[in-house]
């Protein structure tokens, strides 16, 4: 049925067609049409990201540490920059911004390139559905890492308080009501003697002064126990999720463990990745807790450079992951710059022209795509069509964050999971390199996604966050939330706590003497 709108001064009554071509049409309006075409975006180009990233591993497959490291230089120049242009010309990069401290980044950059050397140095003989599905384990990784390293124990002043109340022998219950935003700068710690609030920064004395009364003494603090803690971090269906996604990627190895050692031992190398991943995503939530906001700019370009830098000191790691000699690395990075630049083939003897090989026998290079059976695309275009579909991707994510919603971030990256793993299975793709697609790899990508679908939109639903994207130039970026705060809970500040103490004593609140 057709809805009459409100007319203008003049005009007629609108009719506004209310049929299911009315409804397409009207989904197609201003924002929320570009929202659809963002989201399609993400989709599509995520889904061109995985697997451009393995067409240049396999145009530079004995370059796997010059991938790492080159693909994290190019975001420098790109990324300060714009930091550049923002700090001199626009007020979106705050002083509050510049002061975030300098080591978290380093942290953040630390980990981050360890992740990229393990995903793309670990993930060169891993096939393309393969990494595909194994990413995924990020998930319950994290989950893991979370509930061990993300507890609420209480700012440094709450647990003076309880260190207090234990050295003076005082029998006192502990309830966790307070926001886990408690912090030694804004603490929200109270504690309570037979119902009166006491000044927690001056109760030595009150409790010493108290002891011949029969005290009921509750100290309320945002620390939690880890029964309540694993109980409400997450919620029942997303630890559902979290096994069933593991369920699928051993479903998904199975093929590996029962062709040998080999295949296993680079999955299980490429998984190792997860661990890493799973670590920044903790610590960038740590980090962010207290910042009230963050140039994404800002941030990736300072993580870069840390990442860049500190990757130069994994060139011992890189070599054994990669069967060479430690002296070899500098030359194997020279070799990697002008197998892309040039095309040329440095490793042509003693190697075979096609997969399977990496176990026992390396690849010959294909830098100028001569060997089909390793790769058809020239190293140049391989890491230029990665790139630039990284780029495209991370932007996408962004817009989509900034126009939607980290949720429907999470939609639409869930969608480029079956995606992928169809695209790895087309020739035109991934020409000789394509993979067969079978049962185990449906079932393994079945599994997975059920568990993906659970845990992200079966879990706990929370209020919408304020965040930012940490974009990736490896792996998948992720969404953190920052300055989270409860309003709901105010902090008292010392005097009002004070005067309500002396209140309930019958004394004056202002001087603290007995009331006429």
């Amino acid at each position: 049925m057709a809805k009459e709108t409100q007319p203008l001064l003049g005009q007629e009554p609108q009719q506004e067609d209310d049929s299911f071509i009315g409804k397409i049409k009207r989904t197609f309006r201003g924002q929320n049409a570009m929202l659809l075409f963002y989201l399609v975006g993400v989709v599509l180009i995520g889904t061109t990201n995985r697997v451009t990233f393995k067409i240049m591993q396999y145009s530079t497959i004995n370059y796997g540490y010059f991938d790492s490291q080159f693909t994290t230089f190019v975001y420098l120049p790109i990324n300060f920059a714009v930091i550049f242009f923002k700090i001199n010309f626009t007020k979106t990069i705050t002083p509050e911004m510049r002061r975030f401290p300098t080591y978290k980044f380093l942290v953040m950059g630390f980990l981050d390139s360890l992740q990229g050397l393990l995903i793309v140095v670990g993930g060169l003989y891993v096939p393309g559905i393969m990494q595909n599905l194994l990413l995924q384990g990020s998930v319950p990784v994290t989950m893991l890492f979370s509930i061990f390293l993300l507890r609420p124990r209480g700012c440094s002043h709450c647990r003076k308080v309880k260190s207090l109340l234990k050295s003076k022998n005082i029998t006192f219950a502990e309830e966790t009501t307070l926001p886990e935003t408690c912090t030694a700068t804004n603490c929200l710690c109270r504690v309570t003697v037979n119902g009166m609030e006491i000044d927690t920064n001056n109760m030595g004395d009150l409790l010493d002064s108290m002891k011949q009364l029969n005290r009921k003494v509750v100290l309320y603090t945002s620390a939690k126990s880890w029964e309540t803690h694993v109980k409400s971090f997450y919620s029942l269906a997303q630890y559902v999720g979290a096994v069933i996604i593991l369920s699928g990627l051993v479903v998904s190895v199975f093929p590996a463990l029962k062709s040998g050692a080999g295949a296993f031992k680079y999955d299980l190398m490429f998984f190792t990745a997860t661990i890493p991943t799973a670590l920044s995503g903790v610590y960038k939530e740590i980090a962010f807790r207290d910042a009230e906001d963050m140039d994404v700019w800002y941030l990736n370009g300072w993580v870069a450079l840390f990442q860049f830098l500190i990757g130069l000191t994994y060139a011992p790691l890189a070599a054994v992951m990669s069967g060479l000699p430690i002296r070899d690395i500098p030359s194997n990075l020279y070799q990697g710059l002008f197998c892309f630049l040039l095309g040329r083939n440095f490793v042509v003897d003693k190697c075979l022209t096609s997969f399977p090989c990496g176990d026992t026998t390396i690849c010959c290079d294909s830098c100028n795509g001569v060997y089909p059976g390793v790769s058809d695309v020239s190293a140049l275009w391989g890491m230029l069509m990665y790139m630039t579909a990284n780029v495209a991707y991370n932007v996408f994510l962004v817009l989509v964050i900034k126009h939607g919603s980290a949720a429907l971030m999470y939609v639409a990256s869930t969608l480029v999971l079956p995606l992928g793993s169809i695209c790895f299975t087309i020739p035109a793709f991934l020409g000789r390199n394509a993979t067969k697609f079978n049962i185990y790899d449906g079932a393994g990508l079945v599994v997975v996604l059920v568990g993906l679908i659970t845990y992200r939109f079966l879990g706990k639903k929370s209020a919408p966050a304020t965040g930012v994207a940490i974009l990736s130039n490896i792996g998948e970026p992720i969404f953190v939330e920052v300055g989270q705060d409860n309003p709901a809970f105010k902090p008292r500040t010392r005097e009002q706590i004070r005067g309500n103490y002396y209140q309930r004593l019958g004394l004056d609140p202002a001087r603290g003497v007995l009331n006429p």
